[in-house]
């Protein structure tokens, strides 16, 4: 991923035709509530792939539904679940970038996994776009646009099947399986020198890396990039413990909480640069590779969020199970650009996944969560 964006910036990989870059960032701030501090902290935030937002919209509705037929007020329903317009306005931030591109063929392609496991999530989003906009979606691998795309040399006009491509929206290229040949980071390649519009670009891909979060937590970084000093502080405290490993020896900070992590590993958890659940370090195992100095490099340690446990019925696989249960909130973003040019700005809805409590990861998809809404007391 680096040295594509490397070779994109240094122009080894020329972006084609004269259209300014135009970028879509689809993003999910992740958030859970510490328990001995009263404090949402930061889990992560997605710069790809941001699933759930329409599975989530309707989790709403199915709840709101719930209350009304048992005979709650709709002044109540208002004041315990507030409403979740994920779904709208997401579709709204593909449409912008579509339209903005300005192709008159109107046509978003959604690049996704072969056998795409969440597909009715992808389809609601498909039908909006077509219902409210009349754009058209393309759902395409990565192995399909290798050996079926090309870039106009003069446009730089992403062309598939005869059709110009005005979005590359990516449900897909967030793990290292979704590269199983050269022929997908071709694929990778393509999309990235044409004019479409991006969601994400590689850079920004990379731009929601674990390493980067690390990286922003350190004194001083997050200033550069904030308005005002308050206003990098007021940031800073939905921040977790956050240590790089790549210098241990050198870093005291870091070095002090390998220590206190060996000693109480249920304090901390180890996260590689992997997206869609089930890739953490925790407990025994945690304090076992960083006793063992081997491959670091490779992960940030982070402190690990304690949230207040609370009793929910699960329905899963069509099964009702009452249990202790954690949550998480998601929460979505839209921002639209061209160059340096900010064209759409906003928070686009939310989402909340919760899980027994005796679970670590808290993926839907990989079977950990389910999905839920939040209510407010």
């Amino acid at each position: 991923m680096l040295d594509i964006h490397t070779d994109i910036q240094d122009g080894t990989l020329p972006v084609l035709g004269q259209s300014p870059k135009l970028s879509l960032l689809i993003s999910r701030s992740d958030y859970m509530l510490h328990a001995p501090t009263s404090a949402m902290l930061q889990v992560e935030l997605n710069t790809i792939a941001s699933s759930f937002g329409c599975l989530s919209s309707l989790v709403s509705k199915l709840h709101r539904y719930i209350l009304d037929r048992a005979g709650v007020s709709e002044e109540e329903i208002d004041g315990q679940l507030p409403k979740n317009v994920a779904m709208e306005a997401i579709v709204d931030g593909l449409a912008a970038a579509v339209n903005e591109h300005g192709h008159k063929d109107k046509t978003m392609m959604m690049i996704v996994q072969p056998g795409e496991q969440n597909s009715f999530d992808q389809q609601w989003l498909q039908l909006n776009l077509w219902n409210r906009y009349r754009i058209k979606t393309l759902r395409r691998t990565l192995a399909d646009i290798s050996s079926r795309a090309l870039v106009d040399p003069e446009t730089g006009h992403l062309v598939i099947d005869g059709t110009a491509v005005s979005l590359a929206y990516f449900r897909a290229g967030y793990t290292p399986n979704d590269y199983p040949t050269e022929k997908e980071w071709e694929a990778r390649r393509i999309i990235e020198q044409s004019s479409a519009a991006k969601c994400p670009t590689v850079a920004m891909q990379l731009a929601g890396s674990k390493k980067v979060q690390q990286d922003l937590a350190r004194p001083g970084v997050l200033e550069k990039f904030s308005r005002t000093e308050e206003e990098a502080q007021m940031m800073r405290r939905s921040f977790a413990g956050l240590w790089s490993l790549d210098d241990i020896a050198s870093d005291a900070d870091a070095s002090a909480a390998v220590d206190d992590a060996i000693q109480n590993p249920a304090l901390y958890v180890l996260k590689p640069q992997r997206e869609g659940g089930g890739n953490n370090i925790y407990g025994k195992e945690l304090a076992d590779r960083l006793s063992s100095g081997q491959g670091l490099s490779a992960f940030i340690l982070m402190q690990r969020i304690l949230p207040p446990p609370h009793t929910v019925t699960m329905i899963r696989n069509g099964e009702a199970q009452v249990t202790e249960s954690l949550s998480e909130l998601g929460v979505y973003g839209t921002l639209l650009r061209r160059d340096e040019n900010i064209l759409l700005n906003q928070e686009a809805g939310h989402l909340v996944r919760t899980k027994a409590s005796t679970s670590s990861e808290g993926g839907v998809a990989a079977g950990f969560a389910v999905l839920d809404s939040p209510r407010l007391i």
